[in-house]
């Protein structure tokens, strides 16, 4: 029952992270399909990776610990991501920037999005 939910969350996670990213990207000027499959694979390195490690931190240190490893290992994917793209994407703007608004996008709209689903009852 446990692993169903986790693997159900993660999965949700996972698609939210996806959808927001390629949005957010697509309104930078990344509008290519070569492009947006490289976001694409970015997040399905980094993303599974980030939230397995929350979840090992708030098993085994504390539900309250979370906010302290989300900022430096979010940064750390910030970091990957852009090595990601800095190689592969042609972009306008600075490829570390371009993952950091990616992230903070995807972190702030996606919490947002599952607060008001929790808020009524989803």
């Amino acid at each position: 029952m446990i692993l169903h939910r986790l693997i159900s969350n993660m999965s949700l996670y996972l698609l939210l992270t996806v959808v927001i990213e390629a949005a957010a990207a697509f309104a930078l000027g990344v509008r290519s399909m070569r492009e947006q499959s490289v976001i694409l694979f970015a997040n399905l390195i980094t993303n599974p990776l980030l939230n397995c490690l929350l979840t090992i931190v708030q098993f085994y240190i504390s539900p309250g610990a979370y906010y302290y490893f989300l900022i430096p290992l979010e940064m750390i994917i910030v970091m990957v991501e852009g090595m990601i793209y800095n190689k592969f994407i042609e972009l306008k703007m600075n490829p570390y920037l371009f993952s950091l608004i990616l992230n903070l996008c995807s972190y702030l709209i996606g919490t947002g999005i599952l607060k008001a689903a929790r808020a009524f009852g989803g």
